[in-house]
């Protein structure tokens, strides 16, 4: 899975892997271990049980959050977080990490009063080109496509060899409907990471679908699957292109599949619900998103498209 790429590496410089003076070692090792081998309930257990000791501090607390996040628990995640700023309030590093919430929950206001805080306490974090990736990522949720351009190729400048940069740039090209620098920049990004690799297709075969090249944008649509078989925003894409083929059986096939399948993110969640709303399945439609809302519960996305599906 690939992990959050600006707050684990504020995490590592924090001193997270480094002995804390309260907590007994082989306590702190053993959480430290878990967290590397991606095993987050026993991170969490093992955290548990320094705080009953009463040696919890704010590093502890952020590597709460990352276990919370890592089992797409978004709600403990940011208790997590708050905890944190409760045992150290200089904790720029929980505001950061907020901010990315929020950002994920497509609530710009508040990340950008969680970015505030975090520069008050530590302002030549401004300037670094984690945040600026996120910055663009702020703008883009904003429909500001122009300052998302200016952040990321900012952050590009610092730091020219970070791949999700130009995926990013990618994207917003696609936004801005400059869809040849969107191929140039997707292209650019020579990725073993599957997680990567896959989102590059899916927005190449976007960018050449949106060039009206239906062929190539569904080849590249089914390299996305062959990596990932069951992310339902591929599949939506696919079976969108097969509709624009009028290949009516394809779409229905994979439509059909895509209602199957339980959701991994919050948009994934939106994306099932609509695919069920447009098979007149409002029931199924609204159930979704309901278990999207307990998963993301400040998910501005999904409460919107659960208040319009009630009043429809």
């Amino acid at each position: 899975m690939k992990k959050n790429l600006l707050i684990t590496a504020i995490i590592l410089s924090f001193g997270l892997f480094s002995p804390l003076f309260a907590v007994e070692k082989e306590d702190f090792a053993a959480a430290v271990n878990y967290y590397k081998l991606g095993e987050y309930k026993k991170v969490i257990k093992t955290i548990n049980k320094i705080q009953n000791k009463g040696q919890m501090d704010a590093r502890l607390a952020l590597l709460k959050y990352e276990a919370y996040k890592g089992l797409n628990k978004y709600r403990e995640a940011k208790d997590a977080l708050n905890l944190a700023i409760r045992f150290d309030p200089s904790c720029y590093e929980a505001y950061i990490a907020l901010a990315i919430l929020s950002i994920e929950d497509s609530n710009p206001a508040e990340a950008k009063n969680y970015f505030r805080h975090a520069l008050e306490i530590y302002p030549n974090l401004s300037n670094s080109a984690g945040i600026l990736y996120y910055y663009s990522k702020l703008c883009i949720l904003n429909k500001d496509f122009d300052g998302a351009l200016q952040n990321i190729l900012s952050a590009i400048e610092i730091n020219g060899d970070e791949e999700l940069y130009y995926l990013e740039l990618g994207k917003i090209y696609l936004y801005k409907k400059d869809y040849l620098r969107a191929i140039n920049a997707l292209e650019y990004i020579n990725s073993e990471d599957i997680k990567i690799k896959s989102e590059v297709f899916n927005y190449l075969g976007m960018a050449y679908y949106k060039r009206g090249n239906l062929k190539i944008s569904l080849e590249y649509f089914k390299k996305a699957i062959n990596l990932e078989p069951n992310n339902v925003i591929y599949l939506s894409n696919l079976a969108m292109n097969y509709r624009s083929l009028g290949n009516l059986d394809e779409y229905n096939s994979i439509t059909n599949k895509i209602s199957f399948i339980t959701p991994k993110t919050a948009v994934e969640y939106l994306q099932v619900s609509q695919i069920l709303y447009s098979k007149n399945n409002i029931i199924g439609a609204k159930s979704i998103l309901q278990k999207g809302m307990e998963i993301y519960p400040n998910n501005l996305l999904l409460k919107e498209a659960f208040s319009k599906l009630n009043k429809s």
